[in-house]
């Protein structure tokens, strides 16, 4: 145990004096932390993990805007507005992913205090494919590889 401590001490006298895991592992903090790694520019690791905690921030901050739209827009406040059938649904929704976040940007924050570079599993491809929606990329990848694709059957 006495090691285990021992360790642990000369890691974070290591942080210190210029090595960036605490940098890296700051970035997670909820909605603001990204901006840490991002300061350290010169540093793949904490650009890294700041990139990575900028694009967990953005799904939950999507997410949030997405249910709050859904229950104060005039018309679909009516199934999701308060007091509303579906409200319960959105705020349950709106809980468990507000945990899962935290849970995931505490897992995240571990992995690069151990100097490790972990990728959120689907984050990155999840959000590729809707950036590639919005722009319409992934119409023109399927006309280029001679594919149907939705888009040619209209």
């Amino acid at each position: 145990m006495a090691d285990k401590i021992k360790d642990i001490q000369s890691r974070l006298m290591n942080n210190l004096h210029g090595s960036d895991e605490l940098a890296a592992a700051a970035s997670y903090i909820p909605l603001v932390g990204w901006l840490v790694g991002k300061a350290k520019k010169e540093d793949d690791f904490c650009q890294f993990h700041s990139d990575q905690s900028f694009k967990l921030n953005l799904v939950i901050v999507a997410l949030y805007l997405i249910i709050w739209f859904l229950e104060h827009f005039p018309l679909t406040s009516f199934l999701f507005g308060e007091g509303a059938i579906l409200n319960e649904l959105t705020g349950g929704i709106l809980i468990v992913s507000i945990i899962l976040f935290l849970v995931i940007s505490a897992f995240a924050a571990f992995k690069a205090l151990s100097e490790e570079r972990w990728e959120v599993p689907y984050l990155h491809d999840t959000l590729q494919y809707i950036r590639d929606e919005i722009t319409g990329k992934s119409h023109k990848k399927n006309k280029q590889s001679g594919r149907k694709s939705d888009a040619d059957d209209e």
